[in-house]
This record gives C-alpha cells, sequence and structure tokens, in this order.
C-alpha cells in the first residue's frame, strides 16, 4: 500500500518532497481514471490500492503541476478530524507463540475450493489523505465501501461508495458544518483492469512456506523492514485469497519480523473479534504503529490499522492519531 504512504509524504510539507513517485505506482494510479464531476466538496477518494484519490496528488507529483488551496475553499478545523482508536486487551503473551498458536489451528482447516471464475472482495476504509474533488477533507471522517470482482485472468472491476461521514463529537459535526458539509451526499465511482501481468511475480500465487512468503511479500518494495512487510500484507489482501497452507506460511513469516508486539484481542471497525499485532516503523517517514489484526480461527486477516504516534511534520493531527484503517469484509 505505498501509494497511500507517498500522499501522506507530499502533504507534509516538512520533508523532503524531491522524491518521484515510482513509474509502476503511477501506472496503476493513472490506470483507473476518476470520472468526471461537477466540482463539489462531498466524497471520499483515497485508497491504498490503485487509488483514485491519488491520481490527483501522483500527477500533480509526477508532471509538476502545482496544486493550490488544497484545503478546499472553505475553512477547515485547525486540525483533521480522525477515528477513535481500537481499544486492546493488553496481554503480556509473546508474538511469536500466539501467531504460531493460530498458525498450527489454521494448519487443521481443510483445503479451499474453488469458487469458479470470479471473486468477490469487499472492504471499509479510510485515510487522512481522504480527498473529495481533488480537496482533502480534514472535517470529517468519511469511509469509502470498496466492492472488487476478480475474473480468473486477473482482470477486476470495482465499485466505489462513500459512507456517512463520521465524527466523535458535536463539536466536530458543527465544525464540519461551517466548512461546507463535506461528503453529506454518497458518491459512486467504478473502473476496472485488464489481465494480470503474469511477467509481475506479485500476480503470481503467493508460496507456502515462510522463506518463500518473506521473499514474495517483499516485491515491489525498495526496503524490507517490518512496516514494509505489514504495508505489503495489508496491500495484498485487497484482491488476493489465500489458502489455509498460505496463511500459515505469512503467520510464521510474522513470528520473525523484527520489533513486532502482541496487543492482545480486539474487535476491529466491523466488531469482529481478532488477535493483533502491531510494528513500529518510520516507513512512509514518520513514526508510525502499523498494526494487523488476524481471525485466531481462520487466521484470515480482518484489519490493518496505522497510527501516526511522534512528531507529525507538517500533518495537522494531534498524535497519536489513526491515519488510516481497512477493514476486509
Amino acid at each position: 500500500m505505498r501509494e497511500i504512504d507517498e500522499i501522506l509524504r507530499s502533504l507534509d510539507q516538512a520533508r523532503d518532497k524531491t522524491k518521484q513517485p515510482d513509474e509502476a505506482v503511477l501506472r496503476r494510479v493513472l490506470s483507473a481514471p476518476r470520472p468526471q464531476k461537477p466540482r463539489r466538496r462531498s466524497q471520499a477518494t483515497k485508497r491504498k490500492w490503485t487509488l483514485i484519490s491519488a491520481a490527483t496528488v501522483a500527477t500533480a507529483i509526477a508532471f509538476g503541476l502545482v496544486v493550490t488551496n488544497m484545503l478546499g475553499v472553505t475553512p477547515q478545523p485547525a486540525y483533521a478530524v480522525t477515528p477513535a482508536p481500537l481499544a486492546y486487551q493488553a496481554s503480556d503473551q509473546s508474538p511469536a507463540a500466539v501467531l504460531e498458536e493460530i498458525a498450527q489451528q489454521v494448519e487443521g482447516l481443510p483445503a479451499d475450493t474453488s469458487s469458479g471464475e470470479t471473486e468477490r472482495f469487499v472492504q471499509e476504509s479510510w485515510s487522512l489523505s481522504t480527498r473529495i474533488d481533488g480537496i482533502q477533507v480534514t472535517s470529517a471522517v468519511i469511509p469509502e465501501r470498496r466492492t472488487t470482482v476478480k475474473y480468473k485472468d486477473g482482470s477486476k472491476k470495482w465499485t466505489v461508495l462513500t459512507q456517512k461521514p463520521q465524527f466523535q463529537s458535536a463539536k466536530q459535526r458543527d465544525a464540519w458544518d461551517k466548512s461546507g458539509s463535506i461528503g453529506e451526499d454518497p458518491e459512486e465511482y467504478s473502473g476496472s483492469s485488464g489481465p494480470a501481468d503474469m511477467s509481475d511475480a506479485r500476480n503470481h500465487e503467493s508460496p507456502v512456506t515462510p522463506e518463500g512468503m518473506r521473499s514474495w511479500l517483499t516485491l515491489g518494495y525498495e526496503t524490507a523492514g517490518a512496516g514494509e512487510t505489514f504495508d505489503s500484507i495489508s496491500e495484498r489482501s485487497l484482491d488476493r485469497s489465500f489458502s489455509p497452507e498460505q496463511r500459515v506460511a505469512l503467520l510464521r513469516t510474522l513470528k520473525d519480523t523484527p520489533g513486532i508486539t502482541y496487543r492482545g484481542r480486539t474487535k476491529d471497525r466491523s466488531e469482529r473479534t481478532g488477535q493483533a499485532f502491531s510494528v513500529q516503523s518510520t516507513y512512509g517517514g514518520l513514526p508510525t504503529k502499523h498494526t494487523l489484526i488476524f481471525n485466531e480461527s481462520t487466521g484470515e486477516v480482518l484489519a490493518y490499522e496505522e497510527e501516526l504516534t511522534g512528531d507529525p511534520g507538517a500533518l495537522k493531527v494531534r498524535t497519536p492519531a489513526v491515519i488510516l484503517y481497512v477493514t476486509y469484509l
């Protein structure tokens, strides 16, 4: 999910912006153009996958365009509205022991059977880089619900529908009203992509050994740190099903991730209970805690969260702050 990290770096004016987005990212971003709509401040477009929202920012970076008035034409809060953090049940168990326990549970599951020519994936997500018609939204949390249909040849069609704006207090809602009620009306858009490029090893079946899985997760990343590992798992879970064997390999890969911690049980943003594991990283440019939540019975990824934990740079948030989440439905 490197695209969002590039966007957040571009929004942080205190950081070096000379680094250009790589060509592969641009191709993915620009391959899914957003339909032209009247300019109005009403819906979020901020995804970590083939981000429609990223097109505005990434294109501006790539071609040297000057983007002005990033906060829109109406006043925005001094600090961006962010989601409430999840509640974690603290535990002194070691992450390796809990991951191995889940892996052994998954080893006993029967092999998956083919469901036909297509697969369907649904996620609900939000990030600090949420944009509506090219304008950054800071006055509300506006999640998006994305439905993707993936065909046997790897081609995809997707639809994204924005959800109701969310607030933690009446004061936040009042600030949103005064900022133009951004995202009040739902917005839907869709796109598609062609068959998968099988010369790219990322489109191959993922390995079933921890060693092979570890190498596969690093494909497409310039570095192979703990933050990148968590980011890669979250990104590849967006439109890929993992067999029980592959899930076991993934869980055992995480056991050896430097700096991994076990945060205990939690309920994700869809009220599903899972086991949460985190790493602290500066991947993306700022000190961030990356968290993956797994179903302890099946080993499937339930959710991914990023929390900014230190100096926010030029990002106008109060830390610690959730700056992105994806819930895999």
